[in-house]
């Protein structure tokens, strides 16, 4: 590629870059102690448990928390059929939680497992790599700041029936007329970040980048040269950016693929620059320099 082009090329790219628990009882946040469920206790059919389960991807790495967790069946099932390293499941009622430390031992998996009376918005969940819930819509919502705060990126939060308001799932499936909601949990990337786009041949350029986020999806825009160019679709999935973006430059169309990880106040990835005769990777480096205030 001549010099000229190539110079291009990094100018674009860089301006690119920029850029439930199967048987389940609710509790209300303002519930005083351990008081009486705010809903009945439901039992969610085996099947549905399963397909929660494998929408989550549960694995041998994961400590799976059930948000009013019934008899146990789910934190047992992700136990003793998904090999689950832990579950615990957090359930208000002292019967319910005698009965599922029996339903875990007659199942082999009590090592493993835990179950706790407790009102699930005084519990602290923070190592869980999976949440599931089978609560109530009202619910749902009061927990989601609790969920996006306290869980790392790139943890799975899996509803049985009842979604999350506006926070849109990353998928959905229906499992014996039930459905099954599923969230990743984003990285967050509000404000404004600076770095640098580097070529294998040396050349480095700064730009800032500014992200307004709306949970796991953002709109950016990104400063370089003097100019600033506007990238509407930027997605986050844990703690990986991701977008695509196509441009004419000289009448020539040029895609820019762009994926970094996300962790904390770094920003660390690459930028794939193709057009029809050339690829180019470059290297994207950056740090947080301020959050976006009330936003």
């Amino acid at each position: 590629m001549r010099r000229s082009l190539k110079f291009l090329g990094v100018l674009v790219a860089f301006s690119m870059i920029a850029v439930h628990v199967p048987q389940t009882q609710a509790q209300a946040p303002t519930n005083p102690g351990l008081a009486t469920p705010a809903v009945p206790y439901v039992p969610t059919p085996e099947t549905v448990v399963l397909g929660m389960l494998e929408l989550a991807n549960v694995g041998r790495n994961d400590i799976v928390y059930d948000l009013g967790s019934g008899d146990g069946r789910l934190v047992i099932t992700a136990a003793q059929k998904f090999g689950a390293k832990r579950g615990v499941g957090i359930e208000i009622n002292p019967g319910l939680v005698n009965q599922s430390n029996e339903n875990a031992r007659q199942a082999g998996v009590s090592d493993r497992v835990q179950f706790v009376q407790q009102d699930l918005f005084r519990t602290d969940f923070r190592e869980a790599s999976v949440v599931t819930l089978y609560l109530l819509p009202k619910i749902n919502l009061e927990l989601r700041p609790k969920l996006l705060s306290e869980l790392k990126p790139g943890s799975r939060v899996v509803s049985h029936a009842f979604s999350m308001g506006d926070w849109k799932p990353d998928q959905r499936v229906t499992v014996a007329d039930r459905t099954a909601y599923l969230w990743i949990i984003p990285a967050q990337v509000d404000g404004t970040w600076t770095g640098t786009l580097s070529t294998k041949a040396g050349q480095s350029i700064p730009y800032t980048l500014r992200l307004k986020q709306s949970f796991q999806n953002a709109q950016a825009t990104a400063e370089i040269a003097g100019t600033t160019v506007s990238l509407p679709q930027v997605k986050l999935t844990g703690d990986r950016l991701s977008l695509e973006h196509r441009q004419k430059v000289n009448g020539q169309e040029v895609r820019v693929r762009v994926n970094a990880q996300v962790v904390q106040d770094s920003l660390q990835g690459t930028a794939e620059v193709l057009s029809a005769n050339s690829t180019e990777t470059l290297t994207m480096t950056g740090k947080r320099a301020s959050t976006n205030q009330g936003g």
